[in-house]
């Protein structure tokens, strides 16, 4: 169960570093002082279970995504310009996992950070991954 809550947080970190890397370049010289979202104080939220299931499918093809460029960023640390645009590809293709749900990336966000505030909501967001990803692939 604390692996699904810090996989869940590492997944709100990376969609946050996402949807605010074209901000990356702008900020570079300020410190960040003032974060643009309160921290761990998601409002209540009545996650419908289309939504769980919607937040599942997503949080799955983004760990599958981590997985895989990951191991290609290892493989480039011989070239900065190389990896930095491999990082823009790998957070585009994430927002692409997000968005192809039907969710977008202020509702991934939130049902995450509630997620992380709510026993509840987590053992259903981990009661939906155990089943997705121990059903059979025979597609």
């Amino acid at each position: 169960m604390k692996f699904v809550k810090q996989s869940l947080l590492s997944v709100v970190i990376a969609a946050g570093i996402a949807s605010t890397g074209a901000y990356a370049a702008d900020q570079s010289a300020q410190a960040p002082t003032a974060p643009a979202m309160p921290e761990k104080t998601a409002p209540q939220m009545d996650v419908s279970d289309e939504q769980v299931g919607d937040f599942v499918e997503a949080y799955v093809a983004v760990q599958t995504l981590n997985q895989e460029y990951a191991t290609k960023l290892q493989a480039m640390t011989d070239s900065p310009e190389k990896s930095q645009k491999l990082q823009k590809e790998a957070q585009t293709e994430m927002k692409s996992a997000i968005t192809d749900t039907g969710l977008t990336l202020e509702e991934y966000k939130q049902i995450a950070l509630a997620a992380n505030d709510s026993e509840q909501l987590r053992q259903r967001i981990s009661s939906a991954i155990n089943a997705s990803t121990s059903a059979p692939a025979d597609s």
